[in-house]
């Protein structure tokens, strides 16, 4: 009886599933419609598609691993459950006078979005701390008692604790959040709980994302368990975390802020060790999905972590691989606003869809561009489900964008892809400009349902002379599930100055003590393997108001030791903005730890053909060329090594790749696509050689 390991990646027009044999590393690749009512159900029909056109039965299912974007989407949309917080007495409006930074600076008509909660529901209890920890006003149970009593009339279902310096001392947090729990059925979250940092407003803001989100995604996880094991699943589940590791729902449940970026994170998983099988350090992800397009960066093979992620204008104060995203996907709308053609942000989703789908969808989208340009051809399946229809794409764009700028359906097409390709290049330039990164020094992977349609044309536009689309490249978040580890990281704020002759063995002490939590509570997922360590600490110059995120070695912490994390400290900061001051004062503000524990996944097998076969030819438009003649191919029908000259289109269940004139292709022996980029003239494009299973550019 086989075994298999699933990995379900929620979307915003389709969820994709992967599905590994553990014995055997055979891998099968589904795609099936999203719900956005309700996710649940959705991956629950991923697992009847799997049993009825894989022949996987549901009790085969040993493990299924989840990533999904609803925490996301809450925080977004402020579908939040209704929060009451609890602080210090005078600190009730931290989460409305947060950081007095407004996002549109020179409008004046911006009207900021309402506090996350509103003030009836802040409430104030008497007690102080000062910074180093130490009582200065005690915490009264009389106190508790009247608080008690305005909560229970509030009519909330979940309570954010978060009292003024309790990352030094956690005690008047926990006795209060103590009493929280015994008296009533809301969810309650403590700051000292997951996140012992300071910065008032950051923690008060992340800890009540957290409690707001805490009957959400209990219930989501509710649904989706009753109904895995009603459908005969009887597995293990963990789900994806903003810092591109697994945890279990139990976990999830007790910390769902950690599910900001659940999805798009394990396509940054998936594109580090596609970046290790090519050895192609320096990768830059373009995730060009129903929805949207998400923009990341790998760099000397380690994805860009930040610890100031911020949705919808709200902090999250935690570890998160770092993503950005734009409103520009398949289903992005195209439309004219004064006198001028725009694309997105707003998406027609999956249900109607492009007007191309056939679901009653009038509103152009960029899939519709992509039929009635030729590059998605009618008579192949999208998703190997979904008929497309070329005359309800070219009525959509000819009503809504080529009759109001009186230009051609071929034109107007055209445009909607120029408009959406700009965009995408905009949102990678200014990733990369974080750092001072020059594009050239990237190779593009792309991935998404999307992605490879645009993923030459960008890549010329930036100067970057090699594409990578992966074996399945509509289903990498899913297969990024598979190659995630369970990952836990605490973090305590202690501020110590470089100079201190005791910092030594207080480093040694708390990374000790952050150790054996976060070994602890990893252990918890019953994974075998070995429990790996990373530290990490947030270090400044005195005075400085932000730090930069710095690694610390193993072990014993001696002088040596800090000796190298303050020179790194220094090499990071002039990297990220251009000066270093050897001389000043450092100051150790955070200490971070992260562990890691081996899921047990195996690496999906390549699936390659010995020969290949010939294709047909088709027109396609070209943008800044026109119609070509181009070689319609399909994907699995190409052996490793087989070399593809453009134009042409690569169609495979689900995607379909675009390699304009001035592109040349080689099939790698893990599957990947490599391609070459070159100039103006198409005769320019040279393409590599292979020396152990690496592309090595002439």
């Amino acid at each position: 009886m086989s075994a298999w390991c699933v990995g379900v990646d929620i979307g915003g027009t389709f969820n994709d599933i992967v599905a590994v044999d553990f014995d055997t590393a055979d891998t099968r690749y589904l795609k099936v419609p999203s719900s956005r009512t309700d996710p649940a159900a959705a991956v629950l029909r991923g697992v009847d598609a799997l049993r009825d056109e894989e022949g996987i039965a549901s009790s085969d299912i040993r493990l299924v691993l989840h990533g999904t974007t609803l925490a996301t989407n809450a925080i977004i949309e402020r579908e939040l459950a209704p929060t009451a917080v609890v602080t210090t007495a005078g600190f009730g409006d931290v989460l409305e006078i947060g950081r007095t930074w407004r996002s549109e600076l020179y409008d004046p008509f911006y009207s900021p979005q309402s506090a996350l909660v509103p003030r009836d529901k802040r409430f104030e209890v008497p007690e102080r701390l000062e910074a180093a920890g130490h009582v200065i006003e005690p915490l009264h149970d009389a106190d508790i008692d009247r608080l008690l009593s305005r909560l229970r009339a509030a009519d909330v279902a979940a309570v954010a604790v978060t009292l003024l310096h309790s990352y030094t001392n956690p005690e008047h947090e926990e006795r209060l959040a103590r009493r929280l729990r015994d008296v009533g059925d809301w969810h309650v979250c403590a700051s000292a709980s997951f996140m012992r940092e300071v910065r008032e407003y950051e923690r008060t803001a992340t800890t009540t994302l957290n409690a707001a989100l805490m009957p959400l995604i209990d219930q989501y996880l509710q649904r989706l368990e009753k109904g895995l094991t009603e459908a005969g699943v009887d597995s293990a589940v963990l789900i994806s975390q903003s810092n591109g590791g697994m945890q279990t729902p139990e976990l999830a449940r007790e910390r769902p802020v950690t599910l900001a970026l659940s999805g798009p994170v394990a396509d940054v998983v998936a594109l580090e060790r596609l970046g290790r099988a090519l050895d192609l350090p320096n990768l830059i992800g373009l995730d060009m999905g129903g929805t949207s397009a998400d923009v990341s960066l790998v760099t000397d093979f380690t994805p860009r972590v930040t610890t100031e992620l911020s949705i919808g204008e709200l902090p999250v104060r935690l570890p998160s691989i770092r993503v950005d995203a734009i409103g520009a996907g398949g289903g992005s709308v195209a439309y004219v606003e004064g006198g001028a053609l725009r694309v997105g942000p707003r998406s027609v989703g999956s249900d109607p869809g492009p007007a191309a789908y056939g679901r009653g969808g009038t509103e152009p989208a960029v899939t519709d561009a992509h039929v009635v340009l030729g590059r998605l051809a009618p008579a192949h399946r999208l998703a190997g489900r979904l008929d497309l229809r070329a005359d309800l794409a070219e009525a959509a764009l000819d009503n809504s964008l080529a009759k109001p700028l009186g230009l051609s359906t071929d034109d107007a097409a055209a445009g909607v892809l120029s408009v959406v390709n700009a965009s995408m290049e905009g949102a990678i330039r200014i990733a990369l400009r974080q750092r001072g990164d020059d594009p050239r020094d990237f190779a593009l992977v792309a991935f998404g349902g999307a992605g490879a349609l645009h993923a030459c044309e960008l890549a010329r536009s930036l100067g970057i002379r090699t594409v990578v689309i992966p074996p399945h490249p509509g289903t990498v978040c899913a297969l990024g599930l598979l190659s995630a580890d369970a990952r836990i990281d605490v973090s305590r704020s202690e501020v110590h100055t470089s100079t201190e002759p005791e910092l030594p063995a207080v480093l040694s002490k708390l990374y000790k003590e952050l150790e054996t939590e976060a070994s602890a509570r990893l252990l918890e997922a019953n994974l075998a393997g070995d429990v790996e360590i990373e530290r990490w600490c947030d270090v400044r110059y005195r005075g400085q108001a932000y730090e930069v995120l710095v690694p610390c070695a193993s072990g014993v912490v001696d002088a040596a030791v800090v000796e190298q994390t303050v020179a790194e400290f220094h090499r990071r900061h002039e990297q990220a903005y251009a000066f270093a001051d050897f001389d000043e004062e450092c100051e150790f503000v955070t200490l971070r730890v992260t562990a890691q524990r081996a899921v047990g996944v195996p690496e999906p097998r390549p699936q390659l053909p010995d020969e290949g076969r010939d294709g047909v030819s088709s027109r396609v438009y070209e943008l800044g060329v026109g119609w070509v003649n181009a070689a319609v191919l399909q994907r699995d029908t190409l052996p490793a090594a087989h070399t593809i000259a453009g134009p042409a289109v690569l169609q495979q269940r689900d995607t379909t790749s675009w390699l304009p004139s001035y592109a040349q292709a080689r099939v790698h022996p893990t599957g990947c696509l490599v391609v070459a980029i070159g100039g103006s003239n198409p005769a320019d494009v040279a393409l590599g050689r292979e020396e152990n299973g690496r592309i090595v550019w002439p």
